[in-house]
């Protein structure tokens, strides 16, 4: 999971969300009129602004791991109607994550949603990443011994398929790359200064294996004091602050 940045709606889209939403509370249907509005020319211009938001592969917002395929309501249409079209409520996610996420929708004492949502939330700021087995989990306050809470339900097998086998196996091998295309880097390095062509193919190989939200972990995060990270860093710092730069976070 990786921190996604929301893009601003053409003025024409927003208002014609802000619309629909007035229609949907004065109809006391909402659904009904999300349905009738949802394969709309409108509504695919949204649809393609949250397929752009979600990378050049269109992954789901959540896992990740599988091809996006619909708009979800990050609060459920039902019990939230008044942000059944908000902008700010709509996510591109998967088929898996849509039937599993359903109306698991869990409130704070404070009224603040207990799922993360990778539109408004870093994601690890509340989980941790394990290489060995490829498994997020809730990230642990070292002094109270607690597990942060949205971390806990976020990676709640009832509520979202985070780390089914085949999503832990894909960020391993993720995860592989990651230190190979380092340990590539510091191989040729280690022969003389590296040229700026060997910089270049880093920074591409970092690119293009950027998957789940790893390079973060690993150049921003803690993964960054481990081994070969850890060692780039040390070696070569300006190389690992252009990394850090091209990484999102």
């Amino acid at each position: 999971m990786r921190r996604i940045a929301r893009r601003t709606l053409t003025p024409r889209i927003a208002r014609f969300l802000r619309d629909k939403q007035a229609e949907a509370n004065a109809s006391g249907n909402p659904t009904a009129i999300w349905n009738r509005t949802r394969r709309t020319k409108n509504m695919r211009a949204v649809e393609s602004t949250l397929q752009g938001m979600s990378g050049r592969r269109q992954r789901c917002m959540f896992c990740e791991d599988s091809r996006g395929t619909d708009i979800d309501h990050f609060w459920p249409k039902v019990p939230y109607p008044e942000r059944t079209f908000v902008w700010e409520n709509l996510l591109w996610v998967c088929a898996g994550c849509n039937r599993k996420k359903g109306p698991r929708f869990l409130l704070d004492d404070q009224g603040k949603p207990l799922l993360i949502d990778p539109t408004a939330d870093n994601p690890w700021n509340h989980l941790y990443f394990d290489s060995h087995t490829g498994v997020i989990v809730a990230r642990v306050d070292h002094v109270t011994g607690r597990r942060d809470p949205k971390g806990e339900h976020t990676t709640d097998p009832r509520v979202l398929p985070l780390n089914i086998e085949a999503v832990t196996d894909s960020r391993r091998r993720t995860y592989r790359c990651l230190c190979r295309a380092v340990r590539r880097f510091l191989d040729i390095s280690s022969q003389g200064p590296p040229s700026g062509k060997a910089e270049v193919e880093l920074l591409d190989e970092i690119r293009d294996h950027d998957d789940y939200g790893l390079a973060v972990w690993y150049f921003r995060g803690e993964g960054s004091q481990y081994s070969p990270f850890s060692d780039l860093r040390a070696r070569h710092l300006d190389v690992w602050q252009s990394v850090q730069n091209a990484v999102a976070g």
